[in-house]
């Protein structure tokens, strides 16, 4: 064997071992970011919050720090050790999510889920630019579909070991209990996880930062990023208000436990969003070859697909006709997340890769992730109200004996109506993926870092 091919070998086993840990990093963050909405109901029971309250645990005090904090930790990766910020920054939001379950009111726990955005903000961009870096243009759509299985693992491990727990031992404890594994993962990171050089994926050496007006320059000029910004947001604002909703949703609308709603969220989100984010990123590392068009023609084909059959699964009445009918938009509503973070890597140069993930990343949260799950509370409670009729604020959240059976039936109505209106908006999110995919050629060949544009020329060179 040659001393290349043993180089070869050892630099595959660094970045499948780096893919490997920031799975598992990306998984537990997903965890500790949803677990609440896995135990949300249990936790409007016994706190008597509303659902636009319980919309600004799930959503606004997550995403404000997590997007605002993003960027600054975003500058700090493009100059030192990314492997640190992405230790450090697991311990943080681990121990914040372990001090939610000691909170004894709305307002405590409010602090407490805005520390674990502090937390996770630390994440995303380094994890993303660690592994622009150890991974090529030709692979990296792949690479990031692997990365993003941490969504659906997440929703599984956390929605039913959350479940579990908050049937057992009660919400504080579930939230006490996921809080630990971080630490573990922290210091294996730290201890285990090489830094790759910037620009290594590409065979170059990148050792100039930019300036952050730069990076924001470059990406104002796209076209392309531009729409794929816009159908990100969008999609960001449906997942998280399905995220959110879709555990109590099952509560009220089937009469179902906490842990047996848990299991067929976990299997509704745990089957069919593996295998978009599964399928979506091989699948256009693949297509790309072909037509570096199928970066915006891959997802809004799923865009399109999602919004009517997430209609149709929310207007069941059979619980598991609706768990059979939500699989499918589950399937193809995840298929945004690869092509979308990879030909934002693809269109700046290694060494604006963080920032630029992190702005995608700032845009998302404090649209998406912030206002989608307060904007579908706000809605459920004004379905409900109205479903109801005059008098639902009084004898519907009056204290103890606010239950009966028209309360109940107006809290149905409301989550699925609003569900159903919120997931309408995927065919406004696939038209930008569609107008992202006009200029998605012609840009990734004009402008971004040699090795793509060296891609680029090779298949122009074969008719593409």
């Amino acid at each position: 064997m040659t001393v290349a091919a043993v180089t070869d070998r050892a630099v595959d086993a660094d970045r499948r071992w780096a893919l490997a840990l920031m799975l598992a990093i990306s998984t537990l963050a997903f965890v500790d970011r949803t677990i609440l909405n896995t135990v949300g109901q249990a936790i409007k029971d016994d706190l008597r919050i509303s659902d636009l309250q319980l919309g600004l645990l799930g959503g606004a005090a997550f995403a404000l720090l997590y997007g605002v904090l993003a960027l600054p930790v975003a500058r700090l990766a493009e100059r030192h050790s990314r492997v640190t910020i992405i230790s450090v920054s697991v311990a943080c939001w681990s121990i914040m999510t372990a001090l939610c379950g000691l909170a004894g009111s709305f307002s405590q726990l409010l602090v407490a889920r805005i520390g674990v955005g502090v937390g996770e903000a630390g994440a995303t961009a380094p994890v993303h630019s660690l592994l622009g870096d150890y991974y090529p243009p030709r692979k990296r759509a792949s690479a990031i579909g692997i990365l993003g299985l941490a969504t659906p693992l997440g929703l599984v491990v956390g929605g039913i070991g959350g479940a579990v727990l908050a049937q057992a031992y009660g919400w504080r404890m579930a939230l006490l209990m996921v809080g630990l594994p971080g630490l573990v993962l922290a210091v294996l990171t730290r201890l285990t996880v090489k830094e790759p050089a910037r620009g290594h994926a590409e065979g170059a050496t990148d050792t100039e930062v930019p300036p952050f007006s730069a990076v924001v320059r470059r990406l104002a000029a796209s076209r392309t990023f531009r729409h794929v910004l816009v159908a990100a947001i969008l999609t960001n604002f449906i997942g998280a208000s399905v995220i959110s909703f879709m555990h109590p949703y099952f509560v009220r609308a089937f009469q179902l436990s906490y842990t047996d709603a848990a299991y067929l969220f976990a299997l509704i989100n745990g089957i069919s969003v593996t295998g978009g984010y599964l399928f979506s990123g091989l699948l256009t590392d693949r297509l790309v070859k072909r037509d570096l068009r199928f970066y915006g023609w891959l997802p809004a084909a799923c865009m399109f697909i999602s919004a009517p059959g997430y209609l149709i699964g929310f207007a069941q009445t059979e619980v598991w006709v609706a768990v059979v009918a939500l699989m499918l938009p589950g399937l193809f509503c995840a298929a945004w997340y690869a092509p979308t973070f990879a030909i934002t890597q693809n269109l700046v140069t290694p060494r604006m890769r963080a920032s630029a993930i992190a702005l995608l990343g700032l845009s998302t949260s404090l649209i998406g992730m912030m206002l989608g799950p307060v904007a579908t509370g706000a809605l459920s409670d004004a379905f409900a109200a109205r479903s109801f009729g005059p008098g639902y604020a009084g004898a519907c959240r009056g204290g103890p004996t606010a239950t009966g059976p028209a309360c109940e039936a107006a809290s149905v109505d409301g989550v699925r109506f609003a569900l159903m209106a919120v997931v309408l908006l995927f065919f406004w999110a696939g038209t930008h993926f569609l107008l992202a995919a006009r200029h998605a050629r012609r840009e990734l060949a004009s402008g971004v870092a040699p090795a793509t544009i060296n891609e680029v020329d090779g298949l122009q060179a074969k008719g593409v």
